[in-house]
Order: structure tokens, then C-alpha cells, then sequence
């Protein structure tokens, strides 16, 4: 992709932190995120899905300037991204939605008010103003006449509504949605989704979307990244990557998906036990050596252990980061 048509732009990015070992002093470095490349265009909606602990959630708070990279760039239009809150043209362009809305909302404040805040630093508009482009984005989220109230008093699922309000407040270009449907029930996660398809229709911004759950991404993004211990390993459009996945540790994440057909069992009737990824995550403390999914790969090779693999593409658009397609 041509670095004039990206929105967002990620460029070799890493974020390491500094962690003591022992009392004597020993400091060594979590590899969160090591060597993350990618482009979001406008109004593109982009899926990232891997493990917990894979590097997923600080990945996405360096896409917005809530963390600072340790290497690599991140432009925003063509020019760096400064830290969140920093007086800038990219100030408010890009949003963040949270997993869990209610720890992002301060409970002594109005709802209205904590939506509001957002419109504050640019002082464009008079108090007066501002309320009611609150009223009128409380009603646009199905929430109207509710803007006086406070966050305990809402379910979970309108919180989440009222955090989507709050990041389409500045009309932002990008909205980095971290785990917004895992902790509510389906027939919720069914309306946040709509939601935010919805807003996205009527609004325009770019989705960088979150998740471990594939059914969810694979709903939302026509494309989708796989992440796994701070890497990328594979991107492609969601047809190919979902129904063909190339990567092992994709095929791996597909597999450990329950299914109907898995719960039916076969013609005895007995459930089908669920596939899993053996073995555990590696620390990113101290990654392995060669490619990282090697000791949890059953197609892994003496070059597996030893040789980091390079991105090869399989068609325009689709690439993976695996030896067995060089």
C-alpha cells in the first residue's frame, strides 16, 4: 500500500518494557510488541485477533498515542503521531473504546458530562453547543434523555454505547476498538456490533478492531491480522484467511473455535472434544529463538528453531510469515 493513501501507518513499530529480575538490579525487556508493520486506510475496518498476553492491547494503545513505541514510527497522515492529549492536528482524530466501558467513566460524574469532556480542549464551541451535540449523539446511540445520569445506573451494554458516543464526539478518522463486545452477553454484543457498523455508515471513521474472538472480527473487518507473542504472522482478506488460513498458528486459533458440528459430536451423539494449541505461551521475556510459534508448531522444522521467517506473499494482499511457503 502507498504511504500516501494510508490513514494510519505503522512502520516497524516496537514497545518494550524494562522489567527488574531481582533484587540486584537485573533488568531485562518484555517484548510486547516487536516489529509490527501495517496500514489503515480511510474507513477501512482492520481485525487483529491472537492470544491474550500476545501484545494485542498495547498494540492498539500505541495506535492512538496512549503509549509511546520503543522503536519503529507510527504516522498519522503522514506525519508522526504525537502522544495522546498533546496539542496537535492529530488531537481527537483518533479515539479508543475500551473493553470494560465502566472503569473509563468516572462514577462522579453525569454520563453527559464524561461524553462532553471530549469537546472541551479545542474550545471550538459554547457550553451550550457542546450539550447539545451531547443530547444529539445520545439519541443517535439509542440512549436519548439519559445524557443526566450516572454510570451505575446503566447495564453493561449501554455503557458500551455510551463509550462509542464518546469516541464519535470529535467525529475522529480512526477508532481503535479494544475487546468492546467480550464482556457482555450475545444478544448485547449483536447490538454493539450493529452499532458500531452503523456509526461507521454514518460517520466514516476507520476501525482498527480488537479481538480474540474471530467470529466477531471476521463480522466486522474485511480484513484481518494475526498476532501472535508481539508479531504479526499473517494478514490477509477475511475470505482467504478464515476458510484457507495459511499461518499454522491460524489454522491452530480456527480449530479452537467451538463449532456446532463439534458440539452435535458425529452419528454417536457424543460432543467432539475441542481442538487446542498445545503447550503455552511463551514469556516475551524471552522469546524462542527462530520463529516464536515453533515449539507449539506440529509442522516445525530444524529451520523453524533456527532462522527468524521473513513475510511472504501468497497473492496480492494476503501474506504470511512462515517457512513453509518460502
Amino acid at each position: 500500500m502507498e504511504s500516501g493513501q494510508s490513514l494510519l501507518r505503522l512502520e516497524d513499530v516496537c514497545c518494550h518494557f524494562p522489567v527488574r529480575q531481582s533484587l540486584l538490579g537485573e533488568v531485562r525487556r518484555l517484548r510486547a510488541v516487536d516489529g509490527v508493520s501495517f496500514s489503515l486506510r480511510p474507513g477501512q475496518s482492520l481485525g487483529l485477533v491472537g492470544e491474550s498476553g500476545c501484545g494485542k492491547s498495547t498494540l492498539g494503545r500505541l495506535a492512538c498515542g496512549l503509549q509511546r513505541p520503543t522503536g519503529g514510527s507510527i504516522l498519522f497522515r503522514g506525519e508522526p503521531l504525537p502522544p495522546a492529549g498533546a496539542d496537535s492536528r492529530a488531537a481527537g482524530r483518533i479515539q479508543m473504546v475500551f473493553q470494560d466501558p465502566f472503569s473509563s467513566l468516572d462514577p462522579r460524574c453525569t454520563v453527559g458530562s464524561s461524553v462532553e469532556e471530549s469537546l472541551i480542549p479545542g474550545r471550538e464551541l459554547l457550553r451550550k453547543e457542546r450539550r447539545e451535540r451531547v443530547r444529539e449523539m445520545f439519541a443517535t446511540v439509542g440512549l436519548a434523555g439519559l445524557e443526566k445520569r450516572y454510570p451505575h445506573e446503566f447495564s453493561g451494554g449501554q455503557r458500551q454505547r455510551i463509550a462509542v458516543a464518546r469516541a464519535l464526539m470529535t467525529r475522529p478518522d480512526v477508532i481503535v476498538c479494544d475487546e468492546p463486545v467480550s464482556a457482555l452477553d450475545a444478544s448485547v454484543q449483536a447490538q454493539i456490533l450493529n452499532l458500531l457498523r452503523q456509526m461507521q455508515e454514518d460517520f466514516g471513521p476507520a476501525y482498527l478492531f480488537i479481538s480474540h474472538d474471530l467470529a466477531v472480527v471476521g463480522f466486522m473487518c474485511p480484513r484481518i491480522m494475526v498476532m501472535y507473542l508481539g508479531r504479526l504472522v499473517e494478514e490477509g482478506p477475511r475470505e482467504r484467511l478464515l476458510r484457507e488460513p495459511a499461518h499454522p498458528y491460524t489454522r491452530a486459533l480456527l480449530a479452537s473455535v467451538p463449532s456446532f458440528e463439534a458440539l452435535r459430536g458425529g452419528q454417536g451423539g457424543g460432543r467432539a472434544p475441542l481442538q487446542t494449541i498445545r503447550g503455552e505461551l511463551p514469556s516475551p521475556l524471552d522469546p524462542p529463538s527462530g520463529c516464536r510459534f515453533h515449539p507449539r508448531c506440529p509442522q516445525a522444522t530444524e529451520r523453524c528453531r533456527r532462522e527468524d521467517p521473513l513475510w511472504q506473499e501468497l497473492e496480492p494482499g494476503w501474506r504470511v510469515r512462515c517457512h513453509l511457503y518460502a
